[in-house]
């Protein structure tokens, strides 16, 4: 889905609820605030690539931030894993899921913790997620959270917003299908790679892959993307190991994305392809890329605190 979007837009990566590094990278990037509206001297304005909330400290005030930058139309803002799991499981459960004793865990304890005296406002944010999407395409650019393919966009195009979604669902339930839930778990969460292992046969290994990549006939350890050491088979990955795939061009547009947690200084994977999650609430940088139209992307366009 191609819509018409400026040239002069700042892709940012995953907040993971640190405000702190939000306001300096905003101030860095030259937003500013006054009479409590946003602006941008240039009439620059970001996209937020999802995974605002979560792990940090300060969400709450994350999404405040956020949701006036959206309102005064100085944001774009997609949904990541991240909202899309506190929202879904509201709509599903209603407020007893936004108790902290509930079964989101304690993934979400911490968070849930910040609103203990203010539900109302969490409800209101999480309705508010409902209406944002999971993809944005503009002529010359492409912004996900986590993976995007041809073979998927077809389905993203028709529900371009988490409530959308969810209705489809419903019906999708009832025809015994999982395609659509396919396509929204791959957007949000990757591409996987799935596997047996001899000893464990009940369940199957699952890793996120390096979808920007040639992947088919090379070795598993080559085209998983994981934060921690892991012993793998020493398997090419083929057609039942992954699935429907075909990697990232290397003639398509820009895309920009977040989710995988590299934990590096920030560096550009391709001149078309730039990852910007550098693990900015576990001690890392909050990192965005400055773009100004251009089919080849520049690694002094990135920009993190």
């Amino acid at each position: 889905m191609e819509n018409s979007f400026e040239n002069a837009l700042d892709f940012v990566g995953d907040i993971h609820g640190n405000a702190y590094k939000l306001k300096l990278l905003l101030d860095k990037l030259g937003y500013r605030k006054s009479d409590h509206s946003w602006s941008h001297p240039e009439g620059r304005k970001l996209v937020i690539l999802g995974d605002f909330i979560n792990s940090g400290f300060e969400s709450k005030e994350v999404l405040s931030i956020l949701k006036e930058l959206w309102t005064e139309k100085v944001a774009y803002i997609l949904v990541g894993n991240h909202e899309y799991f506190l929202a879904w499981n509201y709509y599903r459960s209603g407020t007893r899921v936004l108790k902290t004793d509930n079964h989101l865990g304690e993934d979400y304890k911490r968070f849930l913790e910040e609103f203990e005296n203010d539900r109302e406002l969490l409800i209101n944010y999480c309705e508010w997620i409902y209406s944002l999407p999971v993809y944005l395409e503009g002529e010359n650019f492409r912004a996900v959270h986590a993976y995007w393919s041809r073979k998927n966009e077809k389905h993203l195009l028709k529900f371009n917003n988490i409530l959308k979604f969810w209705n489809e669902l419903e019906e999708e339930k009832k025809k015994k299908s999982k395609k659509l839930k396919t396509v929204l778990n791959e957007t949000l969460s990757g591409k996987m790679a799935v596997f047996f292992v001899p000893c464990r046969m009940e369940k199957p290994e699952q890793y996120r892959v390096k979808w920007w990549k040639n992947l088919y006939c090379k070795n598993l350890n080559e085209g998983i993307h994981t934060n921690r050491a892991v012993k793998c088979p020493d398997i090419p990955i083929d057609h039942q190991i992954l699935s429907d795939f075909e990697p990232y061009g290397e003639n398509e547009k820009p895309i920009f994305f977040g989710h995988y947690w590299f934990q590096t200084l920030p560096y550009l994977l391709r001149n078309n392809v730039c990852c910007l999650d550098f693990g900015a609430a576990k001690g890392g940088y909050l990192t965005a890329y400055r773009w100004n139209g251009e089919r080849i992307l520049n690694a002094n366009n990135l920009v993190w605190v």
